[in-house]
């Protein structure tokens, strides 16, 4: 539970700005607090505050900064977080579902297991942020800073990752099914060419350079590969199934065991598309509609 002084003096902006300032070396206790009744948190220092077990859900915390805190167990779920700073926080298991998190700063922040569905994280900076199993079912990062980050075994189903930066990101294990992948640099996260410990089918890799890639027995029915290179790439004993070929360059590939249904695919100059698109094909499978117009 909360210290009962350190929770009074939160309710009073003027008393806890002057207390913070007097013992800048006291660790706020405001665990399994509810300040919900209040307006806005705004006019405080709430930098290095323990916020265990605390409700904040809802709340509208737009460009606060609580660096450095611990968020453990704390329930954020459909708060307003955009342009908030949590460089640095303690957030295993936090509960930021639904939140409004556009321009959320998560660097170095500990998220393990966390819970971010549905959680809207566009520029999201989240370099080095341990994710570790965290949970990211048709989250939206598009364009996100995930340089250095470590996703290892995250459930990111239906995920939006238009355009992130996964730079030395790990992703080993991490279950992308479904997800966009457009405009990311795969081939650049800590395992380089290896992405077989990614699950991606159904995903959308169109336009990705996978050039190279090894791809050896992964599952990549359904998967969407429009204007995709995959010159060189090693997808021997790869499941193909159900895959949308448009323009896809596989010069050099290695497809030996590979399944395909070749009958339905038209092979040219090294290109691979199919001879008669699926209507709504991901019908069943997945929520998102890629559009064919999409590069």
């Amino acid at each position: 539970m909360a210290n009962p002084e350190h929770l009074q003096l939160f309710r009073d902006p003027q008393q806890w700005e002057a207390w913070r300032l007097q013992f800048p070396d006291i660790v706020p206790d405001l665990r399994a607090s509810d300040v919900s009744p209040l307006d806005r948190l705004g006019g405080r220092n709430v930098q290095r505050v323990n916020w265990s077990e605390a409700d904040l859900s809802y709340m509208d915390l737009t460009g606060m900064n609580f660096d450095g805190g611990c968020f453990t167990h704390v329930f954020l779920n459909s708060a307003q977080l955009l342009n908030a700073s949590f460089a640095f926080a303690d957030m295993r298991h936090v509960d930021l579902s639904f939140g409004r998190c556009y321009g959320v700063n998560l660097s170095h922040a500990n998220l393990q297991e966390a819970w971010l569905v549905e959680t809207k994280m566009e520029y999201a900076q989240l370099q080095h942020a341990n994710m570790c199993k965290a949970h990211l079912r048709r989250a939206d990062l598009r364009f996100a800073d995930l340089r250095g980050a470590t996703l290892a075994k995250a459930q990111a189903c239906e995920a939006v990752l238009l355009g992130a930066n996964v730079a030395g990101a790990d992703l080993t294990g991490m279950d992308l099914k479904g997800a966009d992948m457009r405009c990311v640099p795969l081939l650049e996260t800590q395992s380089g060419n290896d992405l077989t410990q990614i699950h991606l089918s159904q995903a959308n890799l169109s336009g990705l350079n996978l050039r190279g890639a090894l791809m050896q027995e992964m599952d990549l029915r359904h998967a969407y590969f429009q204007h995709t290179d995959l010159q060189g790439a090693d997808l021997r004993g790869a499941n193909l199934i159900g895959a949308i070929f448009e323009q896809t360059m596989i010069a050099g590939a290695l497809l030996d065991g590979a399944s395909l249904d070749w009958d339905a695919i038209a092979r040219s100059d090294d290109l691979l598309t199919l001879q008669q698109r699926p209507d709504m094909w991901w019908e069943g499978q997945t929520r998102q509609r890629w559009q064919w117009d999409q590069a």
